[in-house]
């Protein structure tokens, strides 16, 4: 197709967009098997979708309770409109490859209307945008078929750049078709990479598997088939990844053809809740617009039950990301999957691949769940492996997260301070701040909460007579905030926690317990970049207090604000004299400061030890996010630091931090993890990648090399660890042993 009949199909196309008035009900979520069965299918024409008028009615009301009742109370305005368009095209094209920068100029002459059309129940443009972008892609299909219909030709100078989310779109057709032309070389080569890759890990586990049996028959542990106990020795049965079975070019086909079918089934809510949510998002990151479906799996543990496997997942340039595994779920504790992590493929057990990328979030989430206790198997691309990276399989068994294991956890590690002798040191691992608001409704005393769990603890470590506390906060994503609260009047006598603001007036929390303390010995809380919101609350109070030593990473993540989800379909009745399911709507209503005027939002909580890590070269946190709200600050509250014995003045802390960063600079595993950050920086900023197998191939086994030497030393070292007999695992864990040497340290500086 040339530039003009280009132009020409265009403005027909978007003739018959104006015309059409085609509404399709929304139907259940699909189950994975329906998913995939459909994705496999045979690509669908190009349909148009167009709202109707319950749409015009969703969309009223939910700009009128983002201008009203969102915290930062945005104009609807032009420049509001022009950051919506902007967002919904980010959306919609994250890679900058289907529409032409015309297509963008077309658009761009209403951006300036998007919110009063919309507040007045026209959401056309959005339906529009969205019909030319299904358009595009026939069109890609149609050129990717055909392109692959005929030898490849590689060019080994040439390069592809993968982060093209601030790229510009193409300027014509043939700049378009350059692009396009790459994307689909970029395709070919990462699948060969991965049935390479594949085949050497099968030829690496075959000689493993033969050297173990020689060295068994050998030591003579093992003989006939027979342990030394003289009972049958089971192999362990290891998942089989579900193989490639197409080779590259058909792979890359069916990928697109699967991603035609998926855009051509989605229901026109599903482009609302699109642009919808541009609109939720510009406001600020946690704000979004549920549709009915979406509505439905959200709930109060939805980062342990959506996705199936326990993992948090996002959109992101066209590829599902991996935000966070969700501590001792499916997928933690098959222990390969990592955050930032991105899933470019989805197979049921016994079944092929089907392709995720550019697939909508909520489809592959779709794909990924499914009944507990069967398997699913992820195509990834690691991300400290970077652009040049081969897929890897991973094999996780769905199910989810049992209430027992996501309760607080704790053990005693005894080690040996600088004067040889014993210390208990009781650590708390706390996944989240929960509490089962449902048992608390109904009356009963014994409700389960963090609470109640981390008191019972306290109390059994009283008994055993510990002389440090180490609560670990790792990874937790926050909960409940009155939890929070609770939780730090365990271990201050009295007074303010936290400050809610909301748009109109500032609130105090308070720990109003009469000066009781549950526990009054020295303390130390770890964190990392994922601990956020009522994690940071509860560090932010202990630390501000003066009541323990914050350790980890330079920060936490940062989320300073406050979400409510608001149930549209009540409001239908008196706007439109029917009610009819209309979805949700979760907004920021305010933001949390610390007690001395703090915002934890951006900043998060500063580390007043920090460790080294990955987490300042991964760009993750708050401040990651687009329309992030501020860091600000407010009048601090009334609150005296705590001057018992145990107090964590500044200069105990510059004391220990010295003491710490000695130590840390010899320890054996936290040299080698920091030759690890160092490859991983240099990974992160490379976004050109060679289009050229041999060229990538000989990229990928230099940084597999590297990293098995990094592995041989942290192996090496896994003897030493100080807490290892009282881990879960036999994995290192530098940051708990440190956190231990840290409390030592503490002990000792208090019997002075």
């Amino acid at each position: 197709m040339n530039f003009l009949t280009r132009k020409t199909c265009t403005k027909f196309f978007l003739s018959l967009i104006a015309a059409a008035a085609v509404f399709c009900p929304h139907v259940p979520a699909l189950t994975a098997q329906d998913a995939a069965k459909d994705a496999a299918a045979d690509p669908s024409p190009v349909s148009l979708k167009n709202p109707d008028r319950k749409m015009g009615l969703i969309a009223s009301l939910v700009v009128q309770l983002l201008a009203k009742e969102h915290y930062t109370r945005r104009q609807m305005d032009a420049a509001f409109s022009g950051e919506v368009f902007d967002e919904y095209l980010r959306f919609l094209d994250p890679t900058h490859i289907f529409f032409l920068q015309e297509d963008i100029d077309m658009f761009a002459k209403s951006k300036d209307e998007l919110a009063r059309k919309a507040a007045a129940g026209d959401v056309q443009i959005a339906f529009d945008i969205f019909n030319l972008r299904s358009l595009r892609l026939a069109e890609y299909r149609d050129f990717a078929r055909d392109f692959l219909s005929k030898p490849v030709k590689y060019d080994p100078d040439e390069t592809y750049h993968i982060d093209r989310e601030d790229a510009p779109w193409p300027k014509n057709v043939e700049e378009q078709h350059a692009l396009w032309t790459k994307r689909i070389k970029n395709e070919l080569i990462v699948a060969r990479m991965s049935d390479k890759a594949a085949e050497e890990e099968a030829k690496e586990a075959a000689e493993e598997k033969e050297k173990a049996k020689a060295a068994e028959a050998k030591d003579g542990e093992a003989k006939d088939g027979e342990t030394k106990d003289g009972k049958a020795e089971k192999e362990e049965e290891t998942p089989a990844p579900a193989a490639s079975l197409l080779p590259p070019d058909e792979r890359v086909k069916k990928r697109v053809d699967q991603l035609c079918t998926t855009v051509a089934g989605m229901d026109p809510i599903d482009v609302l809740e699109g642009y919808l949510t541009a609109f939720a998002n510009v406001c600020d990151p946690h704000s979004t617009y549920m549709s009915p479906a979406t509505g439905e799996d959200f709930d109060i543990h939805i980062s342990l039950n959506l996705s199936g496997i326990g993992a948090v997942l996002s959109s992101e340039d066209g590829y599902t990301k991996v935000v966070e595994v969700v501590q001792n779920g499916p997928a933690d504790k098959e222990g390969t999957l990592r955050e930032n992590d991105r899933i470019i493929a989805v197979a049921q057990e016994g079944g092929e691949p089907v392709d995720v990328m550019d697939m909508p979030l909520s489809k592959v989430v779709t794909l990924i769940r499914g009944k507990e206790g069967s398997r699913v198997t992820l195509t990834i691309l690691p991300a400290r492996k970077g652009a040049q990276a081969a897929p890897e399989k991973v094999t996780i068994t769905r199910g989810n997260v049992p209430m027992n294991e996501s309760h607080a956890q704790s053990r005693i590690i005894e080690a040996k301070d600088a004067d040889g002798q014993t210390r208990k040191i009781g650590v708390i691992d706390l996944p989240s701040f929960y509490i089962d608001f449902a048992a608390v409704r109904r009356g009963d005393e014994d409700y389960n909460s963090s609470g109640h769990d981390v008191l019972r603890i306290l109390n059994e470590f009283a008994d055993k007579k510990i002389d440090g506390l180490i609560v670990d906060l790792r990874s937790n994503g926050g909960g409940s905030l009155t939890e929070a609260v609770d939780l730090s009047g365990f271990f201050i006598p009295d007074g303010p926690i936290v400050q809610v603001k909301d748009k109109a007036s500032t609130s105090v929390l308070r720990d109003n317990d009469r000066g009781q303390i549950a526990y009054s010995g020295p303390m130390l809380v770890l964190v990392n970049r994922y601990s956020a919101s009522a994690t940071e609350i509860f560090s932010a109070a202990l630390k501000d207090y003066h009541r323990a030593v914050v350790v980890g990473d330079p920060h936490t993540h940062g989320k300073g604000s406050v979400q409510v989800v608001t149930d549209l379909n009540n409001y239908m009745l008196y706007i439109a004299s029917e009610r009819f399911d209309a979805g949700q709507l979760k907004l920021t209503n305010a933001k949390f400061y610390r007690i001395n005027g703090e915002s934890t939002q951006i900043k998060g909580v500063e580390a007043d030890i920090p460790l080294p890590g990955f987490s300042e070269t991964e760009e993750t946190g708050e401040r990651a996010l687009r329309h992030a709200l501020p860091y600000d600050t407010i009048r601090p509250a009334r609150y005296s630091v705590y001057d018992g014995k145990y107090a964590v003045t500044p200069g105990l802390i510059s004391e220990l931090k010295a003491k710490s960063e000695a130590r840390v600079a010899e320890d054996p595993i936290f040299k080698a993890l920091m030759a690890d950050v160092a490859l991983y920086e240099e990974i992160r900023k490379n976004k050109d990648v060679a289009l050229d197998f041999d060229k990538r191939w000989a990229e990928y086994e230099r940084e597999k090399a590297i990293q098995k030497e990094q592995d041989k030393i942290y192996k090496a070292d896994r003897n030493s660890s100080s807490s290892k007999k009282n881990k879960k695992d036999d994995g290192p864990d530098p940051y708990l042993d440190e956190s231990v040497n840290i409390m030592l340290d503490m002990i000792h500086a208090f019997d002075k």
